[in-house]
Parts: C-alpha cells; sequence; structure tokens
C-alpha cells in the first residue's frame, strides 16, 4: 500500500470517528416538562388531590434516576402540602409519570386564594410549576320546616316539607331523624337520606284517633359527616275529633204494616270522615233502614217499618254511628199500635 493510500485511509477514519463522536456529543439527554400551572380548590376541614403529570420533551426521552417533589414557599395557616409519592424513580423509558399534590386543608385555615411554587428536581434537571390554592369555606348547611306548624286531626294525616340548605362546598347527603314524637304518633321521613342533588325531604305525620289533643314539639335532626347537628322544630297541633248523634223525633207511633221516618242528625267536631249507620237491638216485626247508610254530611233519614202482624207494645232500639274510630248512640223508641 502507498503512503499515499494509507493517508487517505487515515484521514476517512478520523472523519468516520470524527462523526461519531459529535453525534454522541449532540444526541439529545434525558428531559422532563411539567404544566406551568396548577389549580387547586379545597374547602375547609377538607382534602384535596391533583395529579401531576411529567411527560418527556418531543423526540426526547425521560431521564434515569430519581426525581423528587417539593413546594417551595411556606403554606398558608392550616394547610399540609405533601406529594404521593414524594420520589419517583425513573427508567428512562417510560412515556409519562405521575405523581398527586394532596393538600389537607384544616379548620384553622382562611378562605381565599394562594400561590406556591411546586418544584421537581432530580436526574440533573429542575422544573418548577405555579400552584395556585384556592380555600374555600368549609362544608355546611341548614335545615327548614315548611309549615313549622301543622294542625293534624286526631286520626288523620299531615306532611310538611324540611328544606336542606347547602353552601356552595356542601356536597355530602344529609340523615334527616325526627325526636320528640309521642307514643302512637307515627312520623316517616322520605328520603330519609337527602342525597347531595336533593333539597328536600318530606314527613308525614300520622295522628291516631286516640292521641290526646294538644300541641306537641318534634325536632328535626339533620347529621352530616364532619358537620356539627343541625336542629329545626316543628309544632304539631292535634285537634280533638268528635261527633254526637241526635234521634228526631225519638219517639214514633207506628200502626202494623206501615213505616215513619225519622232524621238522625250528626253533630261534628273537626270531623270530615263518613259516619256508618247501623241499627242494633232491633225488635222482632220492625224493620230499619238508612238512607245513605254512610254519609259525609250531617244528617241520614231512618225508615222505620212495622210488619202487618207485629205485635202492638213499645219497643226500643239503637242507632249507631262510626266513624274516626269512635262510636256513637242515639236511642229511638216505637210505639206499636193495637
Amino acid at each position: 500500500m502507498s503512503k499515499t493510500t494509507k493517508i487517505g485511509i487515515g484521514v476517512v477514519v478520523l472523519a468516520v470517528i470524527g462523526i461519531v463522536v459529535g453525534i454522541l456529543l449532540t444526541r439529545p439527554k434525558g428531559d422532563f416538562t411539567m404544566p406551568a400551572t396548577l389549580n387547586l380548590a379545597v374547602p375547609i376541614s377538607k382534602t384535596g388531590t391533583l395529579e401531576i403529570t411529567l411527560t418527556p420533551p418531543q423526540g426526547q426521552s425521560l431521564p434515569k434516576g430519581d426525581i423528587t417533589f417539593s413546594v417551595k414557599g411556606t403554606p398558608p395557616t392550616g394547610v399540609k402540602i405533601s406529594f404521593n409519592p414524594s420520589k419517583l424513580t425513573l427508567k428512562g423509558d417510560e412515556k409519562s409519570v405521575k405523581t398527586i399534590i394532596v393538600a389537607e386543608v384544616g379548620t384553622a385555615a382562611k378562605t381565599g386564594k394562594y400561590t406556591l411554587t411546586v418544584v421537581a428536581s432530580g436526574a440533573g434537571k429542575t422544573k418548577e410549576s405555579t400552584l395556585t390554592l384556592t380555600v374555600q369555606e368549609a362544608p355546611d348547611y341548614s335545615l327548614e320546616v315548611s309549615p313549622a306548624t301543622v294542625t293534624v286531626r286526631q286520626g288523620a294525616t299531615a306532611t310538611v316539607t324540611v328544606n336542606v340548605k347547602r353552601n356552595e362546598t356542601m356536597k355530602d347527603p344529609v340523615d334527616i331523624v325526627v325526636e320528640g314524637a309521642p307514643a302512637g304518633m307515627k312520623v316517616t321521613v322520605d328520603p330519609a337520606k337527602v342525597p347531595a342533588d336533593k333539597a328536600s325531604a318530606t314527613l308525614r305525620i300520622e295522628v291516631p284517633a286516640t292521641l290526646e289533643a294538644k300541641d306537641y314539639t318534634l325536632t328535626i335532626r339533620g347529621k352530616a359527616p364532619g358537620i356539627a347537628d343541625k336542629t329545626a322544630s316543628l309544632k304539631v297541633t292535634v285537634q280533638s275529633v268528635d261527633f254526637s248523634l241526635k234521634a228526631e223525633p225519638s219517639v214514633v207511633t207506628i200502626q202494623p204494616g206501615a213505616s215513619v221516618a225519622v232524621t238522625i242528625s250528626i253533630i261534628r267536631t273537626n270531623l270530615a270522615e263518613a259516619v256508618t249507620f247501623v241499627a242494633k237491638d232491633v225488635p222482632a216485626g220492625i224493620s230499619v233502614t238508612f238512607a245513605p247508610p254512610s254519609t259525609t254530611g250531617n244528617e241520614t233519614k231512618v225508615t222505620i217499618s212495622a210488619a202487618a202482624d207485629a205485635a202492638p207494645g213499645s219497643y226500643k232500639f239503637t242507632v249507631e254511628g262510626t266513624a274516626a274510630g269512635k262510636t256513637k248512640t242515639v236511642t229511638i223508641s216505637v210505639n206499636v199500635g193495637g
């Protein structure tokens, strides 16, 4: 090989080495990016989380090594900031990696917006993001009963509405319970657990016919996680329900084979239900019919008929009226002529 040829080969080798070295020197090194801005809103007494994703710049890969996370700046009073995990170990071949920023906001915190800096450092790199932390008012609610006073007759029912008034950060369900109902009074709540997307529950109050007529005060209690119980009062006025019967006339004279009419008047006291009538202890030879046998009105007609062979004499029978769990009677005297 000539000297010239050797020189040429040497030049080529040097050129190749130079190219390889240049490629190695200019090859992109591992790097990462994270969002420039982060926003997290957390109510007082709650914990909020936000996912942070690290990705490589276009055309590059993530670096190898550990990336640690921290906050630059002092968190506001009552706020604790942490990361889960606080350190990521990268292999360099991941497409992306994630950590979660955790903000615990205690009761000592004040509402407002606070700016902090999230720092990710490692593998010779340091990146920063601006975190805007909004501390919101603590979740809260109130109860309102509408109407706050209800009148119910003995043996009747009534309904009222319990309104759950939440503030903007209150997202939890509220359990509604009723306290102080007297024995015999049945109170049901629907729904008993008011979900976050509902604003009210219905109370159904059933009053037995035997419950004493007077005023009762019920306590409506709301229960929600992390919040002191809320209460509202409901006054239930139980009205007495009664009635009496009066026969006009109460004494009749009838001939065998004839009929006579008697009016039974109903004297009502807070009674809306129908009164149903029956005749008791009707003597032989006498028949009794009611028109109508049941009425929501104030009277019924009683037709008293004597059979053609009815024995002359004086008789009595009882008209019995029943309504709202109560029974009243009136006596009619019948004289059958000879």
